[in-house]
């Protein structure tokens, strides 16, 4: 291997841990929800799975497929996702915790020492 070659070896292996997934823990009003796949943060934003999200704040997941899209609705509130605005792991849809959880009226926190989301849902 000569030396070119080994440094551009290091840089890829450095730079793929740097883009590598932290596993986080969500608890929802008190409660650890155990996500599967495990919500992770990626790229500064923290993502879990689209469906066990909605319904761990109480609302009902509809996918429309010709759209692309999930709708997710709680009381006289509705919410929708584009594909395209999460990530795919385990063949399961991820979405940003934080946007999806305000957006149906939950509070959310991080707390970066225990690499943990607390959501508080006043719904819930």
């Amino acid at each position: 291997m000569t030396k070119v070659t080994a440094i551009v070896v290091a840089l890829l292996a450095v730079s793929a841990g740097m883009c590598a997934d932290t596993l986080v823990d969500v608890y929802v009003n008190g409660k650890k929800v155990n996500f599967q796949p495990q919500a992770r943060v990626r790229g500064g934003t923290t993502y879990a799975p689209l469906r066990a999200t909605a319904e761990s704040l109480g609302a009902e997941v509809t996918w429309q497929a010709a759209r692309q899209m999930a709708v997710l609705c709680r009381g006289n509130s509705c919410v929708s996702v584009q594909k395209s605005e999460g990530i795919i792991v385990a063949d399961q849809m991820l979405v940003p915790l934080r946007i999806l959880s305000e957006a149906l009226g939950a509070k959310v926190t991080w707390d970066g020492t225990k690499r943990a989301v607390t959501i508080n849902n006043p719904g819930g």
